[in-house]
């Protein structure tokens, strides 16, 4: 199906980052003021948002979005609006990608028929206004968990519109590449086999903490004292985490998903906690490469 003029018309206005006079506060998006200075902020700080999304779109139809972990610094996502009879009714291609220290969020739409509605070098660019630990808040487009204690429940999307209103989209988290630990595992047919799929995930999430922790030890190798904290903090670390997922275990302790929960809550843990390596000693405040690739979740 071909968007009408009269639609790409209103369309091309809703999804305009165009500034406007006014902003009401029980809006999701917020309007930088002119000349604004987008806040330092890097990809790694929305991780929340990797992962498949599906929820209600215009008119009621389904809408979907999908965001990838992070590729040379670059998260990909792709968003589809269906029509109330089930066909395509346009899609967007987008990037969120550093620029000045700060990131900033580019897309272009398509029709049903990959016939683009920006000319081919134009695209829509949405500068950073603010970033929360599970929000971020570009020009005139919002994406924020909604809700905050719960990043993996859903997700909402909202865009200015030119007229003052805004479209506003509710997601639920599919099951697919920003999953859970536990969904990626579903295919297996037992809980022995799930047991098996997560510890093997535990493995290889291990293995990717041992790589960055080196890492780190190596940088500050010259500086005894540093190597003796960041060594501590990592005992402390293995610590927590057992003592945290054997909480876990012990409050699903009515049923045999109980080790599945308690190996989630490991790889979870472990993946942050390799961020969090890698933010802190593997790279530089200058914008230099880091010293190894931004990790992202376990597969």
């Amino acid at each position: 199906m071909k968007l009408s003029k009269r639609m790409m018309l209103v369309m091309a206005a809703a999804l305009s980052a165009a500034p406007v006079a006014s902003e009401e506060p029980q809006m999701e998006t917020r309007i930088g003021e002119k000349d604004f200075v987008s806040p330092p902020a890097t990809i790694g700080q929305l991780d929340w948002l990797v992962g498949q999304w599906a929820g209600e779109g215009i008119q009621g139809a389904p809408a979907m979005e999908s965001w990838l972990s992070p590729i040379g610094g670059t998260m990909v996502g792709a968003f589809v609006q269906e029509t109330t009879e089930g066909a395509i009714m346009f899609s967007e291609h987008m990037y969120i990608l550093p620029q000045d220290g700060s990131l900033a969020l580019k897309l272009k739409h398509f029709n049903a028929d990959l016939t683009g509605w920006e000319e081919k070098d134009d695209m829509l660019t949405f500068r950073l206004v603010a970033i929360e630990p599970c929000a971020a808040y570009f020009n005139a487009l919002t994406l924020r968990c909604a809700d905050p204690d719960n990043p993996g429940e859903g997700l909402v999307a909202a865009v200015r519109m030119q007229s003052g209103g805004e479209l506003s989209f509710r997601f639920d988290r599919m099951a697919g590449p920003g999953a859970s630990s536990i969904e990626r595992c579903l295919d297996a047919v037992s809980t022995v086999e799930i047991n098996e799929c997560l510890a093997a995930t535990l493995t290889r999430a291990d293995g990717h903490l041992a790589r960055y922790l080196a890492a780190a030890i190596e940088r500050a190798k010259d500086e005894s004292v540093l190597v003796a904290k960041i060594k501590a903090g990592d005992d402390t670390f293995v610590a927590y985490r057992e003592s945290e997922c054997d909480a876990v275990y012990e409050n699903w302790k009515g049923g045999t998903i109980r080790g599945a929960m308690a190996l989630d809550c490991k790889i979870a843990m472990t993946d942050r906690r390799t961020y969090t390596i890698w933010q802190n000693w593997l790279t530089y405040m200058d914008g230099a490469p880091p010293i190894l690739p931004e990790p992202g979740p376990t597969r």
